[in-house]
């Protein structure tokens, strides 16, 4: 059996004054949806983790967490 994905989810983060820092959970079902959500500039948020939920080449579950720091660099800045 080959290995298989079943679920993925990036977790994002954001400090706020007011709120502290808190995370946000979005899920992706494609490397594409993955990267889009691991380049997006549209939302003041970083990329923390990466998890990735699926089944391996046993057919038993298995999960992968990437962690990560994230930043956006600015031209001029």
């Amino acid at each position: 059996m080959a290995p298989q994905h079943k679920r993925g989810r990036v977790i994002l983060r954001r400090w706020d004054d007011n709120s502290g820092l808190y995370e946000t959970e979005v899920d992706f079902a494609t490397v594409d949806d993955l990267f889009a959500l691991c380049l997006q500039t549209q939302y003041p948020l970083l990329v923390d983790r990466v998890i990735i939920e699926g089944v391996d080449d046993k057919g038993q579950p298995h999960t992968a967490t990437l962690i990560f720091q994230s930043v956006t660099v600015s031209s001029g800045h």
